[in-house]
């Protein structure tokens, strides 16, 4: 086997990462939608998209 074959792909993206660690700091998905500058349907979609990935 080739040592690339054993590399893991992290399981959330890097935007599904900063949604959560803003979600555990008590922000809603307005809060969280300023500041990263997306719409709140896209802050949903991530959430949704990270748990599905851990379902």
């Amino acid at each position: 086997m080739k040592e690339n074959e054993f590399t893991h792909k992290p399981l959330l993206t890097k935007r599904e990462r900063e949604v959560f660690e803003l979600l555990v700091q008590d922000k809603t998905t307005r809060e969280i939608a300023q500041e990263l500058f997306i719409s709140e349907k896209t802050v949903r979609n991530h959430i949704s998209n990270a748990i599905h990935t851990y379902c």
